[in-house]
């Protein structure tokens, strides 16, 4: 059988809201639906006679609404009944990974269009409880999830963060400079609009005390912070480096790419954005969390025969500036060659943007692939580091040169 090969044709996401934010009354899996649905009508699929035959949606946490969380977007957006739905959950990397998985299975043969990306509400998150506590009783009573079944591993990410930046050598000074570079470069973005158009416009309904209003833009980004300013911010724990000003935020939002055959792209009439030809996942410590995505980064180039050199974008997740720059020194320690810091994240990150966890990786899928046309370069990484130890990457080319 001959190589299937396996391309981007478009992208959209809703405006990432703050938490409590203008998009507080959404669940995660309605944001979804919403993103979907425009996705359709943005690409014509079905006008250009198109048709997708699975979905493949992300969440990190929990949803307020379903636990059949793909099959619930897929519904909302009005698909078939007949095109199948799987969750993917690998924490902020679900996104990638439910691309990877889709490309994985075009090339196999048995899909030709898919629809991949993720969805997150922290303003509608449902609290667990337990109900076997008291034997027999059915008596909730409130639990508290884990990322390791290990007690010494089992941290917080903002500890986790404070801990790369010990093992690495990195200065508060240099989170901030970060954290101050990831916001002026996102307000590049939206003047050059490599971001902006690709926002789906979310109605919320009028009340008997409020209008109905639009949200179509991002709630999160702080374009008038300054360093002197992020500066004197207390650490949120003692010692540590990371504060709320050099981390990324609690979001609400979603994001998908539509993806598909070469060949399926040419009958259709389109002409897509990228050529996914690689992906890897790699999985460390729980408490080594944060430098996961070095792992898988250097995972994928090594399966394709790349070298740091050959990559004209770096997208990664920005879980926070002391992880960013921990994954950055540990991929130059382990290759011995230096990144170019104009290419790492060139029009800032969840820092600046926000961060619905598992919609982050359809999100800087859109900003690497819409950087590669820009600047005519041709390949972009695009990775996260997940919750529990993993990273999650994927290898675009592009096909817009």
């Amino acid at each position: 059988m001959k190589e299937r090969e396996v391309v981007i044709v478009d992208g959209c996401r809703t405006a990432f809201g703050k938490k409590g934010g203008g998009l507080r009354s959404f669940a995660a899996t309605e944001l979804g639906g919403i993103c979907v649905r425009a996705l359709m009508e943005r690409t014509e699929l079905e006008a250009r006679g198109g048709m997708v035959d699975s979905l493949l949606a992300g969440l990190a946490i929990r949803d307020i609404t379903s636990n059949s969380i793909a099959r619930y977007i897929s519904q909302l957006a009005g698909l078939p009944y007949d095109v199948s739905a799987t969750f993917v959950e690998m924490q902020c990397g679900s996104a990638i990974t439910a691309l990877n998985h889709a490309a994985w299975k075009i090339k196999m043969g048995v899909s030709d269009i898919a629809v991949v990306g993720g969805v997150e509400s922290h303003s509608n998150l449902p609290v667990p409880f337990a109900t076997d506590l008291t034997p027999y009783r059915q008596l909730p009573a409130p639990i508290k999830q884990h990322l390791s079944p290990f007690p010494e591993q089992d941290t917080s990410m903002i500890e986790n963060s404070d801990k790369m930046a010990v093992v690495w050598g990195v200065s508060r000074q240099e989170c901030d400079a970060y954290a101050i570079r990831s916001q002026q470069r996102l307000q590049a973005a939206y003047k050059s609009g490599i971001t902006g158009p690709e926002i789906v416009p979310v109605t919320v309904s009028a009340t008997r005390k409020t209008p109905a209003q639009i949200i179509d833009k991002d709630e999160h980004p702080r374009p008038d912070v300054t360093l002197e300013k992020i500066s004197g911010m207390q650490p949120i724990f003692a010692g540590g480096v990371t504060t709320a000003a050099n981390a990324s935020g609690t979001n609400d939002g979603a994001a998908f790419l539509l993806v598909m055959t070469a060949e399926k792209a040419e009958q259709l009439g389109y002409t897509p954005y990228a050529k996914w030809i690689g992906g890897a996942h790699a999985g460390i410590r729980a408490d080594h969390m944060g430098v996961a995505a070095s792992y898988s980064n250097l995972k994928a180039a090594a399966q394709l025969g790349l070298r740091l050199k050959d990559f004209d974008v770096f997208e990664s997740n920005e879980a926070f500036a002391a992880q960013q720059l921990a994954v950055i020194k540990d991929m130059e320690t382990s290759t011995g060659e230096t990144i170019d810091q104009s290419k790492w994240n060139p029009n800032g990150g969840a820092i600046a943007i926000g961060h619905p966890n598992a919609a982050s990786g359809a999100r800087i899928t859109m900003f690497a692939m819409k950087q590669l046309e820009k600047i005519g370069g041709r390949y972009a990484s695009i990775s996260s580091c997940c919750g529990g130890g993993q990273g999650a990457t994927a290898i675009i080319e592009n096909l817009r040169r």
